[in-house]
Parts: structure tokens; sequence; C-alpha cells
């Protein structure tokens, strides 16, 4: 956790280190102040974002003696919110740059199947820390900005799977858990607008894959040794303010 932590730093750091550089001028050693163009897109962005996550966790069992059902598939859910840094390039009414995202992503839940008087599957999915690193191109039309984006999504994903055997057991529950950074991608688009003050309000979408882990329950009682795929994958809408830099420009 720690060295995603500051991995996520260290990318937010080179965010704005690089908008620095794009916005160097004016005089040597020192910044200028200058009124902060009202249709202008370009520069360095901060802000906030909370929405809403849900999503789908399948497990598969890959190798074993399930009872059955060797697949089964539930849906988490849970709240998005965090803090935003980008930057933004314009040349005519296109719009392109990098946004970065670190925040919490509350994706849980629980699913399984049950067998009466003979076997009970379930499988738990949990998030919490999360980062994203992603690239943004838009268009600007009618004062609104169109955009797409996309690139690396990763969470702090505990995942585990339980096993229990409710007739002539003599083990009556196994279990296996996975708990680790897990890297995945992202996609997705929105609709962002200016406000007073280089303040922008936003809406987005996003589709984020976290791939797949296993675990392997073990054998005992009536249950046999079972390898487990968990996919994971999920979407996001949220809602964003972010707050424009570019009226002041640093030189050298």
């Amino acid at each position: 956790m720690r060295r995603h932590l500051f991995a996520a730093c260290v990318a937010f750091a080179g965010i704005f280190g690089a908008a620095v550089e794009a916005q160097a001028g004016g005089t040597p050693g020192g910044f200028d102040y200058y009124p902060p163009d009202p249709k202008s897109w370009a520069g360095l962005y901060f802000g906030a974002h909370i929405g809403g996550t849900w999503g789908s966790s399948t497990a598969r069992d890959v190798g074993g003696a399930a009872i059955l059902y060797d697949s089964w598939s539930f849906s988490p859910s849970g709240v998005v919110a965090g803090a935003t840094l980008g930057y933004n390039w314009q040349t005519g009414p296109v719009v392109f740059g990098v946004e970065g995202d670190i925040g919490y992503l509350g994706l849980a839940g629980t699913g399984g199947y049950y067998l009466p008087f003979a076997y009970d599957a379930s499988t738990t999915t949990d998030s919490d820390f999360y980062i994203s690193l992603r690239g943004r191109l838009g268009v600007v039309a009618n004062g609104w900005l169109w955009y797409v984006t996309g690139g690396y999504l990763g969470a702090d994903t505990q995942v585990s799977v339980l096993e229990a055997c409710t007739l002539f057991c003599a083990s009556p529950v196994v279990s296996a858990s996975s708990t680790g950074f897990r890297n995945g991608w992202t996609l997705g688009g929105g609709l962002e607008t200016m406000l007073k003050g280089g303040w922008t309000a936003k809406v987005e979408y996003l589709y984020y894959d976290l791939g797949s882990v296993s675990l392997t329950t073990p054998a005992g009682g009536g249950i046999g040794a079972n390898t487990w795929h968990v996919e994971t994958d999920g979407n996001i809408v949220r809602f964003g303010l972010n707050y424009r830099f570019n009226s002041i420009q640093f030189g050298y």
C-alpha cells in the first residue's frame, strides 16, 4: 500500500512539474500574473470528485472438485471519492491532456450459491484505495467540452472464497483469500463545462477492468481442493469540480 501511495504521489508531482514547464514564460527568475482567458481550457487544474461504482465479480473453478456448480457471479457496488490533478493543452476546438486520480473505490459485495443440506460457497470482493493515470482528448462545442479518456487504473483489493459442506463433513469450512494491489485499465468519457472564477464542473463515466486473481481453497472433510479465478470489472459514474490555474504563468 505504501509503495503504491508513494508512486501515486510521484505521478501527481510529475503532472505538476510538466505543467510548470509547459507554462514557462514571464520574467527571468519570477512569475507574472495574467488575466485568465475565460475561453481557454489550457493549463493546470486540480479538483475533487464523488460518485458511485457498480460492477461484476465472477468466480470460476479452474482446477478441483466443486460440487455441482463451478462458477457464479455477483454485483458489488459502493461509493467513489477522491482528488484529481491534470493538465490540458488546446489547439483550436481540440483539447488534449493528461489526468490523474487518487482516492477511495468502495467496490464491495458478496455472492455465491447454496445447495440445501449439502454445500454453500461464496466470494467476497472489497476494494478501497485506488489511483488512475489517463489521457484525455476532447472537442469544445458551444462552451462544452466533450471528451474521451482512457489509461491505467489500479486498486487495493481483497478477494476471498469460502466453501462450506453442511452434510457428512469432517472439516465443514475451507477458505482462501488474496489481498493486494491489482493493476488494470479504464476507458470512458465525459462532459465538462466552465463556471465562474476558473471553476469547471463535469460528469464522467468510466469502465474499468482489474483482471483476475487466483486462489486455492484447501481440501477439508468432504470438500476437495479447488483453484478459483476471480475476475473483477466495474463502472464508475462521478461528478467533479475542478479549478483551472491558467491565470498564473511561471518563468525563469
